[in-house]
């Protein structure tokens, strides 16, 4: 460590990561989150040149600051939202793909992921392109803000939603429940907002508007099925297991690495082959249903409704979930470079428990994805495991811009053309323009 000595770097340590948790011991990124960073950020801005050099140093080891350029052959994938509930600390799902070519790539927009985006320094026009895993709310709610609220910033393009097709049960194929029919109701749902918002600039004069959608409908029992190819991506799906027909995983390919995301979903065969030997895997995994029992309803062995919330919990899990030691038998016979658990709830106790049900069948990298862990992959090197480092009162960013003739006309001229005669005369007056 150049002229600073151990000791040194260990109490700057303590006073800029204060906290931190310690995962990097069994191959996870540090765990951090505001108070870190605040923490951090007076270290810095002490008197104490010593101090301000470890704090720096510590800052780039632990931290992916969202200011950085990829390579062009580099990977980037953060976490946006881990958990299937929304928290704090995790909101609800999605994973965020960038490529060193340009290309970026939103997997599922669950509730409260837009603010991390936002935190993140990630434009709308930046999330057009997004892969809905399957139609349960913690996996495309945020969809609405995203539609919503793109256009007036910089997504003046239409919004690409991919997703599986409806059910087909028992003879009967579902058609109003695919992605299709989700992307018609969704303008339908948003028709009041997206008229309203349309006083301001929304679209480009070869046609395109950033209030329409582009719905790709997904066949879900299709193994290896096309969702998106250019000349340098290929993203693909295939069927998963969770509380009915019509949910599935990803695969994304470029440059020679490979990423899988499973959705959520019971063990499946298909995992078992599209995973097989990839860069990353990314895999929900729930809990055990007595972890369940005692942190959502506070029960333990003994007191009253335990034996039937148990129950009740072991039959979420039998239908929707694929537990611990399931995850592990996975990754042990997949063996992706690096295992990365999601869709779960971190916290100390829990993780100390899963980890361990986890590792009695495998021993490989593994991480466990909560909101802001950053991964970067290159080629032939190894994977670099962060958290970001963000600033809880950031704004969103609108970067894309295109030469002013190109800009279509707003649809109303001027901000009062959607206003009545009644509404105007309730304007106080100097506030009407």
């Amino acid at each position: 460590m150049d002229d600073l000595t151990r000791r040194q770097f260990l109490a700057a340590s303590g006073a800029t990561a204060g906290a931190l948790w310690a995962g990097n011991a069994m191959g996870l990124p540090g765990m951090g989150g505001p108070e870190a960073a605040a923490a951090a950020a007076a270290v810095v801005a002490s008197a104490d040149p010593t101090q301000q050099e470890l704090a720096r140093r510590l800052i780039q080891n632990n931290w992916y600051l969202p200011v950085e350029e990829l390579a062009e052959d580099e990977m980037r994938i953060s976490f946006m939202g881990s958990s299937f509930t929304a928290r704090v600390n995790q909101a609800m799902n999605s994973v965020f793909i960038e490529l060193g070519s340009g290309q970026s790539f939103v997997f599922d927009c669950g509730s409260g992921v837009i603010a991390k985006y936002t935190a993140m320094g990630i434009p709308s026009s930046r999330m057009d392109h997004v892969f809905i895993t399957h139609l349960h709310a913690d996996h495309m709610s945020d969809l609405v803000t995203l539609y919503c609220f793109g256009p007036a910033h910089d997504r003046k393009t239409p919004l690409h939603i991919y997703g599986p097709s409806g059910p087909i049960l028992h003879g009967a194929e579902y058609t109003d429940e695919g992605a299709k029919a989700f992307c018609e109701n969704l303008l339908k749902l948003c028709k009041w907002h997206s008229t309203a918002m349309s006083f301001l600039n929304t679209g480009l004069t070869d046609g395109q508007d950033g209030y329409q959608i582009v719905a790709h409908e997904l066949p879900y029992k299709k193994v290896g099925g096309e969702a998106y190819k250019d000349a340098d991506v290929k993203i693909t799906h295939f069927p998963v297991a969770h509380d009915r027909d019509g949910s599935i995983g990803y695969k994304l390919e470029w440059n020679g690495l490979k990423v899988v995301f499973s959705g959520d979903t019971k063990p499946v065969k298909w995992i078992l082959d599209e995973g097989k030997g990839v860069d990353v895997l990314i895999h929900e995994m729930a809990l055990s249903p007595q972890a369940w029992v005692e942190h959502q309803a506070g029960l333990y062995p003994g007191d009253p409704q335990y034996e039937s919330m148990l129950a009740m919990m072991q039959e979420v899990q039998d239908n929707s979930h694929t537990p611990e030691e399931a995850l592990g038998e996975i990754m042990a016979a997949t063996k992706p470079r690096l295992g990365v658990i999601t869709h779960c709830h971190f916290n100390q106790d829990t993780f100390i428990r899963a980890l361990d049900l986890v590792r009695k069948h495998y021993d490989g990298a593994l991480a466990w994805a909560i909101d802001t862990v950053v991964l970067n992959l290159r080629p032939g090197e190894p994977i670099k495991q962060r958290m970001a480092l963000i600033s809880p009162v950031a704004w969103d960013l609108g970067t894309k811009t295109y030469p002013a003739n190109e800009y279509a006309p707003s649809r109303f001229d001027g901000p009062y053309a959607q206003f009545s005669d009644f509404t105007m005369d309730g304007i106080l007056p100097g506030y009407k323009g």
